[in-house]
């Protein structure tokens, strides 16, 4: 597997982890819904979008 794909799987599951362990502090007012575990699909799509591709996204949405 490419190592780029790979750190940015990575990078998602940390920022992730970070807003996860910082929610409970209830300094953000608003609902938030990780994709934990789903970093490969968000990784995937991503790298294979063209110049003329549309992506619509859920509520689940930092990862990409």
């Amino acid at each position: 597997m490419d190592k780029h794909l790979l750190y940015q799987m990575l990078r998602i599951r940390m920022v992730e982890e970070a807003i996860a362990a910082e929610y409970p502090k209830q300094e953000m007012r608003c609902p938030t819904h990780l994709c934990i575990g789903q970093e490969a699909i968000a990784v995937g799509v991503c790298a294979v979008l063209g110049k003329e591709d549309a992506v619509f996204s859920t509520h689940r949405s930092h990862g990409h």
